[in-house]
């Protein structure tokens, strides 16, 4: 009894040494996450368990180890329990996914060495982390005084193999932006990025080039990647003894980053689409691009390679990144809607209607109408997002700071509830046709639509000059006219965008810890990763059903709207059956240009008493409940 006593009074002493501990962590580090270390330090005290009891013992073989101490000593040293590595790996994984500090991690292991006898921890962070002492030499001058490293294709490849199953055919998705470091000054990063298809969620890094300025050479930043590329598109990769194909599928990037690598005109030229011939025309201060009713000449590679259209061009060259096998200066670059659609046409919109950018007054709101739009959002954003979303509805006044997720969400979702009898008919139909074309072209069962989905893309563009105005129709808005061409190349488009690399740039900017040296930051904290269970070192897919609202509604396969009302699960995360009840009556929200239950949105009502069971593969989709003048209004969730 008095040495289970003892033992708990250490416990309580070692918990009340790591609450100290995290005080000061706080203090010391600014961007340390204090509540997040104080209640995974409080898990590991609580699973210190006590000793095991000691069975009776022979008293040669107690006076041979000494003390119940030792024996606790010798628990652990004991090479068949392997619990050493595992106290070691979870201590690592812990420290790396939750980005703890050196120091805090220091504190940490002298009392968990010392106090509480774990005595075959290190004394030293990096030691655990398996970092390299010596210093990052094999970092490449760029110019304009900038600095590259090169992780490399290849270890992405392999890193990937511990964690899914290679395809025989490996179809790399590259994504390259410019990420700044800091508001205070013009550091920045330029990563190279990527994934190996469809695994959007196991984003990697190539390389990374740092500096003050964007690299002055495409060229001359893409060297070793485009090295490595070309070989590996030659020879293949082996990994774990079988030979794989590798081909580099699409390449993602916004306007500005594809006029750099590829080395044409920006989005503000005359000549500046990626896709076709068109010449822009200069009114009202801007550079614009009217529509055409015959369209123009598509470009080609060929053109490309042969300068054919030099006013296309920035420099007397080409990029050097076509010499990897398979990329074609045209078709292997994606229009990527998250720049072109979201942040560009969709924002641009709202700035329009809330009188943001001058436009025509009769497609302006009074603030008493976005008042309601945006207290619609409130509403939304109270009750009715489920769990899949990662951001919720914010008032249009902060349309500045909405992120791209957000202006889809309005696109695809809300935007549909909160602007019917707010805009006008004319302006709502012509809202109604992009976000009914963009929920055809990011969905993988509506390919019989596609063609129609250009017909509706046409007449926005069309449209969109007589609303408001030719000077209006930028690079962006004229490039909607190009995204049903990547849909037959890529199909739903969230397999060419730049999303996932997005989302993996704040990974990015997580690994650092103070201003100096960003770029050996983050090949250290990438190198400490690499020593960690890599499946929790990416971001994962969510996609959530639950009994309780707002996640508890599913269309299935059979066109049944149905609300959970239980769950059976065939283990801890995977559901085996759900029962619930249908909804008996279901109509169109809307039926121009075309009924809103081609594309799964629904007014439902008359909940049916009567439960019933579907399997699983029975949910064709999970569906988003939003209310309008006291309808339910059911649609599908795009993933």
């Amino acid at each position: 009894m008095h040495g289970s006593s003892s033992y708990r009074t250490k416990r309580r002493r070692i918990t009340d040494e790591l609450l100290a501990l995290v005080s000061s962590s706080e203090s010391s580090d600014d961007d340390h996450d204090g509540g997040t270390l104080n209640i995974i330090t409080n898990t590991l005290i609580n699973n210190i368990q006590e000793p095991p009891v000691i069975p009776a013992l022979e008293k040669n073989i107690l006076k041979e180890i000494g003390s119940t101490q030792s024996i606790h000593n010798n628990f652990f040293e004991n090479k068949d329990y392997n619990l050493q590595e595992i106290i070691n790996e979870s201590l690592r994984n812990w420290a790396t996914n939750f980005n703890i500090p050196q120091n805090a991690l220091n504190a940490l292991l002298k009392t968990l060495k010392y106090d509480a006898g774990l005595s075959f921890l290190p004394k030293d962070s990096r030691s655990l982390l398996k970092c390299k002492s010596t210093k990052i030499t094999n970092l490449r001058n760029v110019e304009p005084k900038g600095f590259y490293y090169h992780f490399s294709l290849s270890a992405g490849i392999i890193k990937c193999s511990s964690i899914f199953a290679l395809p025989d055919i490996i179809k790399i998705a590259v994504g390259v932006d410019g990420l700044p470091l800091s508001k205070s000054s013009s550091s920045q990063f330029w990563p190279i990025l990527a994934y190996i298809v469809p695994n959007h969620q196991h984003v990697f890094p190539i390389g990374i080039y740092y500096g003050h300025e964007k690299p002055q050479c495409s060229d001359d930043y893409l060297k070793d990647f485009i090295s490595e590329a070309v070989f590996l598109t030659s020879n293949g990769i082996t990994v774990n003894n079988i030979k794989k194909k590798i081909l580099i599928d699409v390449i993602c990037c916004d306007a500005p980053a594809k006029a750099f690598l590829l080395k044409i005109k920006g989005h503000s030229g005359f000549f500046s689409c990626t896709r076709c011939t068109i010449e822009g025309e200069y009114r009202q201060n801007r550079v614009c691009f009217p529509y055409l009713e015959n369209g123009s000449t598509s470009r080609t590679h060929d053109d490309y390679i042969s300068l054919k259209h030099e006013e296309h061009h920035s420099s007397s060259t080409t990029s050097n990144i076509c010499s990897i096998s398979n990329v074609d200066a045209v078709k292997s670059f994606s229009v990527d809607y998250m720049h072109l659609v979201c942040l560009g046409v969709m924002r641009k919109l709202i700035h329009l209607w809330m009188g943001n950018t001058k436009g025509p007054v009769n497609t302006r709101l009074p603030s008493w109408k976005v008042n309601q739009i945006s207290s619609a959002l409130h509403n939304i954003r109270k009750k009715n997002i489920t769990k899949d979303f990662s951001r919720k509805p914010r008032a249009l006044v902060e349309i500045s700071r909405w992120k791209a997720t957000e202006l889809r969400q309005f696109l695809l979702y809300t935007g549909i509830i909160v602007l019917k009898n707010k805009l006008s008919d004319d302006c709502y139909q012509h809202f109604l046709t992009l976000s009914i074309s963009m929920r055809i072209l990011l969905s993988p069962n509506l390919k019989k639509l596609v063609n129609y989905a250009q017909k509706l893309l046409d007449y926005f563009v069309k449209t969109f000059e007589q609303l408001y105005g030719s000077h209006l129709i930028s690079h962006n808005v004229h490039g909607l006219l190009h995204l049903t061409e990547d849909y037959k190349r890529y199909g739903p488009l969230d397999n060419c965008s730049t999303f996932p690399f997005e989302n993996y740039m704040k990974n990015l900017k997580k690994m650092l810890r103070k201003h100096d040296k960003p770029l050996q930051q983050v090949v250290k904290r990438y190198e400490e990763q690499s020593y960690c269970n890599n499946k929790d070192n990416f971001t994962k897919d969510k996609f959530v059903l639950t009994s309780f609202n707002p996640d508890c509604y599913v269309l299935t396969e059979q066109g049944d709207v149905v609300k959970i009302d239980s769950i059976i699960k065939s283990n801890e995360k995977d559901i085996d059956t759900i029962t619930g009840r249908m909804y008996m009556t279901k109509d169109n929200f809307f039926e121009s240009p075309l009924h809103s239950s081609k594309i799964d949105i629904f007014v439902v009502k008359n909940l049916s008493e009567q439960k019933r069971d579907w399997k699983k593969l029975d949910i064709k989709c999970k569906l988003l409940f939003l209310e309008f003048e006291n309808q339910q209004i059911a649609m599908s969730i795009l993933q």
